[in-house]
């Protein structure tokens, strides 16, 4: 099976886009130069996000790299986007129809193509992927609503698990705002002109505000959940070891008792005793009583009579 022809799209503001979703069509073009080959074919084998920019040159200057996303349920799933940005160029190499998808615009490549630049066609393109990153926050804000609803009513132990996948999945959204992040601060470096005066350039600038605020927010409402899972899992840890402590010291009369007259020894007095099988069965009863209401005297038994454990564990699984 070949690889799709080339395809350019040029600009009504004398610039053209070369896009495919190979880069390697890109190596033996006649258009490109050295440079330009060489990035086509380093991008080849490369299964990471990285930038490299030229504002060195006067008049020449170039931004090239490759953003990767893991977007998808599967973590063997993603999107591999490589570009390269010159003043008269956009080279872009990567499969952009889940984008347009997610996005839901119609006539997507027109609406590149109508940019004063490449490099706004380029930001264009990364205001879109940052437009597919809000849908995706949008659902883990989802998720941490329901947990919170579900925290309200118990805390058994498939909620500190959720919260934690909860988290990583925040984790994954904030490695690509950083490397979305480096491509805001290299184009300032490699185009500075246009990153102060273009429009386009503004949008991904408060795009990005957008998305660090809310991941930091979402951060801060999961490690209030942890902090609050946490507090709650050690006030029941507490509740049993004391509600333990205390059965245990209810039933030390009963157990000693039961020791003494549990002994058969050749000269114990109370074995010929008529009475003295209800006399230690009374004993026992009456030094628990004592016991039991010496702790509620104490207010020792008052926070286990109201918990109940068994209704929490079931409500958890």
């Amino acid at each position: 099976m070949t690889s799709p022809e080339l395809e350019l799209l040029h600009s009504e503001h004398k610039w053209t886009w070369y896009r495919l979703q190979d880069s390697r069509q890109f190596i033996e073009h006649d258009d490109f130069d050295d440079r330009i080959k060489a990035w086509a074919s380093e991008s080849v084998m490369c299964r990471h996000s990285h930038i490299s920019t030229i504002s060195y040159v006067e008049g020449n200057n170039a931004l090239n790299g490759t953003l990767i996303a893991r977007l998808m349920d599967s973590p063997g799933d993603g999107w591999i986007f490589h570009y390269y940005v010159k003043d008269d160029k956009l080279i872009t190499s990567g499969n952009t129809d889940w984008l347009e998808r997610v996005i839901g615009i119609t006539a997507w490549e027109e609406y590149v193509r109508q940019q004063h630049s490449p490099i706004e066609g380029f930001i264009f393109i990364i205001n879109s992927f940052i437009r597919a990153l809000f849908s995706r926050m949008d659902k883990i804000e989802q998720h941490l609503m329901e947990i919170e609803d579900r925290m309200q009513g118990n805390n058994g132990s498939r909620l500190l698990k959720d919260i934690i996948d909860l988290r990583n999945q925040l984790t994954r959204w904030n490695l690509h705002t950083i490397a979305l992040q480096e491509i805001e601060y290299a184009i300032e470096e490699t185009f500075p002109d246009i990153s102060q005066n273009s429009n386009t350039c503004r949008i991904m600038q408060i795009y990005l505000k957008r998305i660090r605020m809310l991941q930091q927010n979402y951060e801060h409402e999961i490690d209030s959940l942890l902090k609050v899972d946490d507090n709650i899992g050690n006030y029941r840890s507490n509740m049993i070891m004391k509600t333990l402590t205390v059965f245990t010291v209810l039933l030390t009369p009963m157990t000693a008792l039961g020791a003494i007259w549990g002994m058969n020894f050749k000269n114990m007095p109370e074995l010929d005793w008529s009475w003295g099988y209800a006399g230690a069965l009374g004993l026992i009863g009456l030094t628990t009583l004592i016991t039991y209401l010496w702790l509620k005297s104490t207010g020792l038994t008052d926070d286990i009579l109201k918990i109940n454990i068994k209704d929490s564990d079931e409500d958890g699984f």
